[in-house]
């Protein structure tokens, strides 16, 4: 076998082992993002956050309600207890009408905060429903990963092992030009010759390009991409 076509079949072990290499990457990326897991994670601790805020928002201002509650009490007792003069009745009785004006604006508030409460239970329910069941998912997912991962390192071994006994037969300045042409040329340093073209660049090579081709006593480039060329 020609220098050439040991490069051409390093060239084949060299592009399965980029495939490897880019599948081996996009399944360990899978496995430390948990992309659709981290979401609803994230999103079920916002809600658990903002329930926890309404919740202590709403305790403060009924305390506060009920302070109100007991002073309008007061001022109702004191109004009608007839021990009040006119000046303090007309004053009583604009406090009060203020304090219950208050206690209206705190009802109201305290039932908006409650159903905002429930809503973001109903949510939290919902989110905690979505993750258990996205946990399960990605329980199977990860192990799929896994076990694609340890599948690709074994064949990875295996392709690199078969590429270093090939290697072995060839001239170091030859696969060192193979090397620096694979990096320059996206994977494909050596490009098959079929009915006068190249293949990797379409296009028709000088007869004397040909000629030395088919010798096969040495290293052709394409005149036009600059890759190995090989009779196919």
């Amino acid at each position: 076998m020609t220098s050439v076509k040991l490069l051409f079949s390093v060239q084949e072990l060299d592009l399965a082992l980029d495939l490897v290499a880019k599948q081996r990457t996009k399944a360990e990326r899978e496995l430390e993002s948990r992309l659709a897991l981290g979401q609803i994670e994230a999103n079920l601790e916002e809600a658990r956050t903002r329930l926890q805020d309404i919740q202590t928002t709403h305790r403060d201002q009924q305390l506060e309600t009920e302070t109100l509650r007991e002073r309008s009490t007061n001022l109702d007792q004191n109004l009608y207890s007839g021990e009040a003069g006119q000046r303090d009745l007309e004053s009583l009785e604009l406090e009060a009408n203020n304090v219950r004006h208050q206690l209206e604006q705190r009802d109201v508030g305290l039932l908006e905060m409650s159903l905002r409460a429930e809503d973001t239970r109903n949510r939290i329910a919902q989110l905690e429903i979505e993750l258990s069941e996205s946990q399960a998912a990605w329980d199977t997912r990860q192990a799929e990963l896994n076990t694609q991962v340890t599948q690709l390192n074994s064949e990875e071994e295996g392709l690199q092992s078969r590429r270093s006994q090939l290697i072995v037969s060839l001239d170091p300045l030859e696969l060192q030009k193979y090397e620096i042409l694979r990096k320059r040329k996206g994977g494909q340093a050596v490009a098959k010759v079929e009915r006068g073209l190249c293949q990797a660049c379409r296009m028709s090579l000088p007869s004397q390009h040909l000629q030395r081709v088919r010798q096969g006593r040495e290293s052709v480039l394409c005149s036009s991409c600059g890759r190995m060329l090989m009779l196919g």
